[in-house]
């Protein structure tokens, strides 16, 4: 996607935005933005661009670090603006605004906005499904227990996971084989998630991205099966 394709170095990003470098660095620190880097130098899309003359207005409107990090942890930034229709010729929007999807979440637990992501989505006890409509709001929540957590096969969690009608899956780990299994069959993976589902799910909205490295072995974070 052309809008998170990072293009401006840091000076060129602050002269877009109006701001001096040393500002994007404390809007970085304070985990506002994260641009993307090559060679140890920061680049920045264009849907960053975008994000940093919302975050430039709430701050110039009085509203304090804090009291943005607290705004966006709420709700995606077009909601936080009110920006109607013209969020859509905003490239943070194109990026990431168009969230009408169903979202599995590996869990713990069958608690659901409020269970804990699974270290590894193989050994998920249940799966909830967040379904969201294109402002990124909340419209159904369904907790599934994992018939299979028991069971080992290739291929046959993805598949669950499909046929439950999911489009993307989120797991703190997952095995190279079963990322290339709910790839095939039009589920994107999401690996690298920490904490509890909710929050999980409102650091998507805002665009984070976690770290995390599909596993080439039999065994991630102490579970055992990565590939199935």
């Amino acid at each position: 996607m052309k809008e998170r394709t990072p293009l401006y170095p840091m000076g060129v990003a602050a002269e877009l935005v109006g701001v001096h470098p040393r500002t994007l660095r404390i809007y970085e620190a304070q985990g506002l933005i994260k641009p993307k880097r090559r060679g140890g130098k920061r680049y920045y899309s264009e849907s960053d661009i975008a994000r940093i003359r919302c975050i430039k207005t709430l701050l110039n409107k009085g509203t304090g670090i804090e009291g943005v990090k607290r705004l966006y942890s709420l709700a995606p930034c077009w909601k936080v603006l009110e920006c109607g229709d013209k969020r859509e010729n905003c490239a943070w929007y194109k990026a990431y605004g168009r969230w009408r999807m169903r979202i599995a979440f590996s869990c713990e637990g069958p608690e659901g906005l409020e269970a804990t992501v699974s270290p590894h989505f193989r050994r998920a006890s249940h799966f909830t499904f967040v379904e969201l409509d294109g402002d990124g709001e909340i419209v159904n929540v369904e907790v599934k227990e994992n018939p299979f957590v028991n069971i080992h096969g290739p291929g046959i969690v993805p598949q669950f996971v499909k046929e439950e009608g999911a489009d993307i899956i989120v797991a703190g780990g997952m095995g190279v084989r079963a990322s290339q299994f709910f790839q095939n069959i039009g589920v994107k993976p999401l690996i690298g998630a920490q904490g509890k589902v909710i929050e999980v799910l409102q650091a998507i909205l805002r665009g984070e991205e976690f770290e995390g490295s599909f596993c080439e072995h039999g065994e991630h974070h102490g579970h055992e099966a990565c590939n199935n």
